[in-house]
């Protein structure tokens, strides 16, 4: 299931500066330009990256803000190590075009996607100039841009170069120079808007390219003025909405029980930390300004305002509580101001702590939260007063996570930025986003934000009891073997234990031996898990991590003792023999429906022939020495497991985010808006296609369009939602199904077992499946003596049949339900029927 390609606005801009700013330099460069009149004085990376740091207001070097900007500029950069980086001042670039213009050897003809990237820019920063002087954030802001001259500069350049240009280029720069590309309606204004359907439908923008020989890896330099960090700053709170939007429809569709919770939390999760790297990317030009970015951000939220026909006297109100207008509530939160106050006030309050203190809140300190009142009724200073209490009491118990439980399972985007705040006490960008989804996914759930943790817990504690069932049936039947070291155990006690201890909340045990360490009392209103009753991510997050651990123990014990699979071999010999009915055996029906038929007969096809039978099994037993055990699948959540078990820090890009997802089982068919949408299972030889085209892309030409990650994000949630049921399932309860039922055959036939074979036909218990084969050599005549009866095979079948009509054959669906994972056959063609 393959996302739509999509971009991001702020990335898009900066390739197109970037494009013009080094097919300039490193054009005039080629054409012999002398160093000695550029700004840096030389043509040398380690001297142009420094240049930012001459009209730096804030005093901050650029070239090392851009090289912490982001863990994926990181991983980029080490892509290109030996190539170096040359920051083109702004105010070098008419001496470059002129430059080149004037070259008469070599000649130089400007390429057309030269002069459409910089009509472009052109384009887009003039109608955001032209607008945010028509909504001018107060009385300084105009002498603020009166240094507006990045337009003036680009205009000269394309000025210069226009008798170089083709007389199609021409023409079009001399009567199209505003109007050069349908984006520049995007940037037309000062708001927090969807982007338009011109701008999402266009092509991969053309840009030109610099000669091959010139290996430098070119960028375009970012001033300090209020105008650029807005106008940066514009583009990624757009990029922002269009995230935020997606997470909260993530969380309508769970609210309608469309989504599971860990699939929603892990797309959610995915969803801020691609997030960050937008943010991350964007914060260092902004924080070059004077004002930082909160000043930015301030000053961005006035410009809203007056766009919306507030005086500029009424934004704020020395009379009203922290200064502010409560009548821009709505226009706040757009703007992401109320949970950025909330963040410097909890800052604050950590200023002030005595060392050694944690941020422990008194009760009613900020209010009470009433999540059963209607917040539509609410005005906008009690909106305020519901964030603020929200949020100063999850800060609160996110701080003690970070400061005390570093072992806490698992680490979500919001309490990594409260570490790093914690740490720094700034307050990273990314991290007032993470903050504003907490209170959209409060507003939007209400009441209903705690069902996510109770569903959590409840899965936990059964997962957790198939664990212990597991150890007690194996310690009371005495099953040991060699590829099964008691280590094995001991691993299973460890995460016994671990479900126990998320369930019994390790936040509310540490804040309670605070407290008793302080001679306070503890209040009575804490409670176990508030800290997963507030957040849904984080009990979605801790319920996969949980859900890998068993499953992967679940695969390991079937594989290891071969339970599930030599019993899949013999369930279908019956049925090809018509002596059960079909579907007799559910649970059985339910592993052959999750898994492909490769994990239990080889090539991927059930044998059809008492001969077969039995060449089949030997096949999967390991004929050549190595038995064929079933696969894991699950391969997107596998992934998202791996990461957040090892906490392993990565670098989230819409292109391996968009990796991941391509992985998928699952494709859909129907739409989830219409209510038929459907989970399609893909055929494995097609799956096996899709892996094909996938890995010969990934070889091709390094792909350079960017992904919109709202759609993407969109495609994680239903990819991982498709894999819950095939995660989730308990098999360690089958593992001990398939062997109880084993037995029952072998108790069944051991006295015809024994004359055929010998009284000492099995060594021990662990070799139980060995039964299974000797039933299929009796069918085909491969035993002492040639006979060929269907006697044993029958009476196998009959014990089956008394195992599963006992109310044994459906054990594992019970429990999966109770789970709250009902699942009910239904027949393929009617489903796709309904789908259409």
């Amino acid at each position: 299931m393959l996302p739509l390609p999509l971009k991001s606005e702020y990335l898009e801009y900066k390739k197109d500066t970037d494009a013009v700013a080094a097919w300039l330099a490193s054009t005039a460069k080629r054409c012999g330009f002398p160093a000695n009149q550029l700004k840096s004085g030389s043509w040398d990376a380690s001297d142009a990256s420094s240049l930012s740091t001459k009209s730096s207001k804030s005093g901050r070097k650029k070239g090392k803000a851009r090289k912490a900007a982001s863990a994926a500029v990181q991983a980029t950069k080490k892509a290109f190590e030996g190539v170096s980086k040359y920051i083109v001042a702004i105010s070098d670039y008419p001496k470059l075009a002129k430059h080149i213009a004037d070259n008469a050897d070599p000649t130089i003809t400007v390429p057309d996607n030269f002069t459409t990237t910089i009509n472009r820019v052109i384009s887009i920063r003039s109608s955001f100039g032209e607008r945010l002087a028509e909504h001018g954030a107060g009385p300084d802001l105009k002498d603020d841009l009166k240094h507006r001259h990045f337009v003036e500069i680009l205009k000269k350049v394309r000025e210069a170069l226009l008798p170089r240009m083709s007389s199609k280029a021409f023409t079009s720069t001399k009567v199209k120079a505003a109007k050069s590309d349908e984006i520049s309606n995007r940037f037309a204004g000062l708001a927090v808007e969807e982007p338009s359907q011109a701008f999402l439908d266009a092509p991969e923008a053309q840009r030109p390219s610099q000669p091959t020989e010139d290996k430098t890896i070119y960028e375009a330099e970012t001033l300090d003025e209020l105008e650029d960090a807005l106008f940066a700053y514009t583009i990624m709170m757009n990029d922002l909405a269009r995230i935020r939007a997606t997470i909260r429809w993530i969380w309508e569709n769970y609210q309608k029980g469309l989504f599971d919770i860990a699939a929603a939390a892990v797309a959610t999760d995915t969803a801020l930390a691609l997030a960050r790297g937008i943010t991350d990317e964007v914060e260092p030009n902004v924080k070059t300004h004077a004002l930082a970015t909160w000043g930015v951000q301030e000053r961005f939220f006035i410009a809203c305002c007056l766009r919306k026909g507030y005086d500029f006297d009424t934004i704020f109100d020395d009379d009203s509580p922290g200064d502010l207008n409560y009548d821009t509530y709505e226009l706040a939160d757009e703007c992401f101001i109320n949970a950025h106050r909330c963040l410097s006030s909890f800052v604050d309050m950590l200023h002030l702590l005595p060392s050694g203190k944690l941020p422990l809140l008194r009760e009613g300190l900020y209010g009470q939260y009433d999540a059963t009142q209607n917040r539509d009724n609410l005005s906008g200073y009690q909106k305020f007063k519901e964030d603020q209490v929200l949020l100063m009491e999850f800060l609160s118990e996110l701080t003690v996570v970070t400061r005390l439980i570093p072992s806490y399972p698992v680490e979500d985007e919001f309490m990594r930025g409260v570490r790093e705040m914690d740490k720094t006490r700034k307050i990273p960008f990314s991290l007032v986003f993470a903050a504003q989804t907490f209170l959209d996914i409060h507003h939007l759930l209400r009441a209903d934000v705690s069902q996510g943790s109770k569903f959590m817990q409840n899965e936990i504690k059964h997962l957790s009891q198939t664990l212990k069932d597991h150890l007690d049936y194996h310690k009371k039947s005495q099953l040991r073997i060699k590829n099964w070291p008691k280590v094995m155990d001991d691993m299973l006690r460890l995460v016994f234990k671990q479900g126990q201890e998320i369930v019994a909340d390790p936040v509310y045990q540490c804040k309670a031996h605070y407290y008793r360490g302080n001679m306070v009392p503890i209040p009575p209103s804490m409670k176990p898990n508030q800290i997963l009753d507030n957040s849904p991510v984080l009990a979605g997050l801790n319920l996969l991590s949980y859900r890998g651990d068993v499953y992967s123990i679940g695969f390991d014990a079937a594989n290891t003792w071969g339970s599930i699979q030599y019993t899949t071999h013999l369930y279908s010999a019956f049925q090809n023999e018509k002596l059960v009915d079909p579907h007799f055996w559910p649970d059985l029906e339910m592993a052959q429906a999750l898994l492909p038929d490769s994990s239990f007969f080889p090539g991927g096809i059930a044998p059809t022939t008492r001969k077969k039978y039995l060449e089949t099994f030997v096949l999967q037993m390991g004929a050549a020495g190595i038995p064929r055990g079933i696969k894991k699948g699950l391969p997107v959540s596998s992934i998202f497991v791996e990461k957040y078990l090892k906490r392993t820090e990565v670098p989230w890009t819409p292109e391996n985010i968009h990796d991941i997802v391509s992985r998928s089982g699952f494709e859909a068919k129907g739409e989830l808006g219409k209510g038929n949408l459907l989970m399609w299972q893909i055929d494995e030889k097609d799956q096996k296609d899709i892996e094909k085209k996938r890995t010969l892309e990934a070889k091709g030409k390094k792909r350079e369009e960017y992904l919109r990650p709202d759609e993407l994000i969109q495609a994680a949630v239903m990819a991982l939602h498709a894999e819950v049921t095939e995660m989730s399932f308990p098999w360690l309860t089958l593992h001990k199904s398939c062997w109880e039922m084993m037995k029952l055959v072998k108790e069944k036939n051991h006295q015809r077992l024994s004359q055929i074979f010998g009284s000492g036909y099995l060594n021990d218990k662990s070799q139980m499946p060995f039964v299974i084969g000797y039933i299929f050599m009796t069918t085909c005549g491969e035993c002492p003596g040639h006979l060929r009866t269907m006697d044993l095979m029958e009476q196998a079948a009959d014990a089956v049949k008394g195992y599963v009509t006992r109310g044994s054959g459906d054990l594992c669906l019970k429990l999966f339900a109770e789970m709250g994972h009902p699942v009910q056959f239904v027949n393929e063609d009617e489903l796709l029927e309904n789908s259409v």
